[in-house]
């Protein structure tokens, strides 16, 4: 059985000393890959910042989106987001895309 982990984005007063926590420790194991979700309400913290840098600080898990809302998106800025990531990821990442809630 294989199991990921999805960040806690939307839970205030996290610092950037705990998001770089849960990435050490996320890419230690057991987990196979961490995801972020994209949500516009609430305390919460941009998905594709977080994965950036957890893909910039970890080595081993996947990155992965819980959900990319590309309506809320232009298309050639987020393909050019999306491509970065993969880049920065050493292309750990996967995308889930979708119209929202």
């Amino acid at each position: 059985m294989k199991f990921g982990l999805c960040l806690p984005y939307m839970k205030e007063g996290l610092t950037r000393k705990d998001y770089l926590a849960w990435f050490k420790h996320i890419d230690q194991g057991p987990f196979i890959s961490l995801s972020c979700g994209e949500r516009i309400h609430g305390p919460t913290y941009d998905m594709r910042i977080l994965l950036a840098a957890a893909a910039a600080t970890t080595e081993n898990v996947e990155i992965n989106t819980t959900l990319y809302v590309l309506p809320m998106h232009n298309a050639v800025r987020a393909a050019k987001e999306i491509a970065t990531l993969d880049v920065i990821s050493g292309g750990r990442l996967t995308v889930t895309v979708g119209y929202g809630g």
